[in-house]
Parts: structure tokens; C-alpha cells; sequence
């Protein structure tokens, strides 16, 4: 059984890299199942196991007394999977992304190619992404995972010419992290990625709970969208507990600019900060202004990364479900690699509350 079995993938293994090679281009019949039987050696079961499993997997197509042929997907495949992250060189999150999505191609026997994008400022960041973007479309990769741009003027204006580059190529894109807007076209892209709305929202619910009442929420200077997103969802949550001034626009390490902001009698009680490593910072900020958390302050954060379990005191945080957005983010890139037709799909990950003594204060 198991014999029969290394023989129907050796089979397998060999078809697929035969079509991705583009030895059986549109009109050309790969080998029938009683070739096989006689080339293998096998049972027809067998032959008949591996074809079905590359009708399964959307390479090839069965067409009655005439045999079997590699389908319109398959020629366009070419064993390589494109990654475009531009924000991969900063933070925790997006490398484990990336591994998770290296582990999911790899197991179905692709290659993941990653752009080297890791200039220190945005705009150059966005020429490299281009110049990726071109040579993937070169190597006909057979699809693409991209995080769009941002902390740029105009950051969708440049995601969208990218992705006009794999339209044009046929090459199917899946969105992470960051949705665009394309004005008046229509969403032809897959988005996959955590409810930032939501997650905003149930920690300005918590943060209240606790007995906050004059929440903030702190951001740096052009921030992504969905910074603005969470802010929102914090926004709704805290009511008339956020204030006029419920948004804080600084460094969090801007000493001079914060001072004048918790020095006031009516200072904030509770903070939410746009990631963790904003949350780290101002944790020490707060410390040369004299408040400590979460007695004087609360704070919470984003992302639930190693600063969030080692700052002092353990911050409040949203966990960032790196390895789920992987893999529901390949899967919907492989569904679209069989059937570009798919409409559009907006795919949300649950991103849980982590609740830790940041925000715990003795009543």
C-alpha cells in the first residue's frame, strides 16, 4: 500500500513539473493513463490516482475521447510563488508571515520568492517594490502575495500600479495586512488579514470596563490605514470617555510634545497605543514624566509581540494570529491560481485580546 503510494506522487511530482516546465501547452494531451501503467509499472488505479489529483489541484482538465489537458491556470504556473512585503524588515510580525507562508509552499512544492525590499525610507521602499513586481512578472510566477504600500502620499496610487503590472500578466494577487482602495474600479482582489475595526474596539470596551475614563489613543505621524482603523474601532468604543482630543499624533518618545499632554490635570487615564513597540516606548516616556502603570495610566497595544510580555508592567495587547494569516492567505492565493473567476473576498482572521496587568488597577 504504501509502495503504491510513493508511486502515484512519484507520478504526480513528475506530471506537474512536466507542465509547469511547459511541455504540454494549451491543445497538447499529456500522457494517457495507459502510458503510464506501462512507463510506472503500476496498476491503472494507481495511473488514474495521480491525474485525479491534478484535476484536483486545477492543472488539468479530463475532455471525453480526447484525453487530458493541462488547463488555461497550469500553463501560466511556473512552480514560483512572488512575495512582495514591503514591511517585512521592521517588527516581529511580518517575518513569521513570511515563514508561515514559506512552509505552505513548500509543501505543496512551490518555491517562495521574496523581493528584496528593505530600503530605509517609504518612497524608496515603493521604487524597489515596483522593480520587484516587474521581475516577477518576468519570471511568470504563478501568483503573488502583497502587502501594500504605506506611510506614502499617495500609497494606494502606487500599490494599484502594481498590481496593474499582474493583471495585465494574469497572475492572481492576494492582499495582506493592508486593503486598498481603488476608487471607482471594482475590488478584483482577495484581502486577507485581522478586523482592525474590531480589535480597536475590544480594547477601548476593555479599557473602559477597567474604569478609564479619559482614554487616548496614540499614533505616529503618516500612519497606515490600519492604524486608522483601529482607532476607529477604539473610537466607538470609549464614547465620550475619548474627548475632543481623543487622538494623540506623536513619537512616543517625544518627551516635550507628551508632557504637554500628561501634565494636565485631566490627563489621560488609560492610552491606547498603535502597536506594542509604540506601547514599550511611551511606557518609558510615561516613566521621566513620573506616572507609572497601569496606577496613574493604562496602556495597551497591538500585535501581542515579545516588548508586550517583557516590558513591566506585561502589557494589554491584541494577538496578531501570524501563522493563520499565512495559511488562510496561501489557500486563498491557490484558489484563486485554479479559478480566476472567483469573486472577490474580503477574509478576516480572529485576532483575540490578551488581557495582562497594563491594564489591571486596583479599585
Amino acid at each position: 500500500m504504501a509502495e503504491d503510494k510513493a508511486k502515484y506522487r512519484k507520478i504526480f511530482e513528475y506530471l506537474r513539473k512536466e507542465i509547469r516546465d511547459g511541455r504540454y501547452p494549451r491543445g497538447v494531451p499529456l500522457p494517457s493513463e495507459e502510458s503510464l501503467v506501462r512507463k510506472y509499472n503500476v496498476s491503472r488505479i494507481t495511473a488514474v490516482r495521480a491525474m485525479d489529483e491534478l484535476v484536483k489541484c486545477g492543472l488539468v482538465y479530463r475532455k471525453r475521447g480526447a484525453g487530458t489537458f493541462a488547463t488555461k491556470t497550469a500553463a501560466l504556473e511556473s512552480g514560483r510563488i512572488g512575495l512582495i512585503m514591503p514591511s517585512l524588515s521592521f517588527g516581529e510580525v511580518f517575518p513569521c508571515i513570511c515563514q508561515g507562508l514559506m512552509r505552505c509552499a513548500q509543501k505543496d512544492g512551490y518555491t517562495l520568492l521574496l523581493g528584496d525590499i528593505s530600503a530605509a525610507t517609504p518612497a524608496k521602499r515603493a521604487v524597489e517594490a515596483a522593480k520587484v513586481a516587474r521581475a516577477f512578472v518576468k519570471q511568470r510566477v504563478a501568483g503573488v502575495v502583497l502587502q501594500p504600500l504605506a506611510f506614502l502620499k499617495s500609497p494606494d496610487r502606487v500599490t494599484r500600479e502594481i498590481l496593474a503590472l499582474f493583471d495585465g500578466a494574469e497572475i492572481p494577487v492576494v492582499l495582506i495586512d493592508r486593503n486598498v482602495s481603488l476608487g471607482q474600479d471594482p475590488i478584483r482582489h482577495d484581502f486577507v488579514g485581522i478586523d482592525n475595526f474590531a480589535a480597536g474596539r475590544a480594547l477601548g470596551e476593555h479599557v473602559v470596563a477597567q474604569g478609564a475614563k479619559r482614554v487616548r489613543f496614540l499614533m505616529r505621524p503618516e500612519c497606515a490605514t490600519v492604524i486608522r482603523d483601529r482607532l476607529a474601532g477604539a473610537a466607538v468604543a470609549v464614547g465620550n470617555r475619548g474627548g475632543a482630543e481623543f487622538e494623540i499624533v506623536a513619537e512616543p518618545d517625544d518627551v516635550a510634545v507628551l508632557a504637554s499632554v500628561f501634565r494636565k490635570k485631566s490627563r489621560p487615564d488609560a492610552v491606547i497605543c498603535e502597536s506594542d513597540y509604540v506601547a514599550a516606548v511611551l511606557r518609558n516616556t510615561l516613566d521621566k514624566l513620573g506616572l507609572s502603570v497601569p496606577k496613574d495610566v493604562m496602556l495597551a497595544g497591538f500585535d501581542d509581540v515579545r516588548c508586550s510580555v517583557t516590558m513591566f508592567p506585561p502589557l494589554t495587547t491584541v494577538h496578531q494570529p501570524c501563522e493563520d494569516i499565512a495559511l488562510v492567505a496561501y489557500r486563498a492565493l491557490r484558489e484563486r491560481m485554479r479559478d480566476p473567476s472567483l469573486p472577490p473576498r474580503r477574509i478576516l482572521v480572529p485576532a483575540p485580546l490578551v488581557v495582562r496587568e497594563s491594564t489591571h488597577r486596583t479599585r
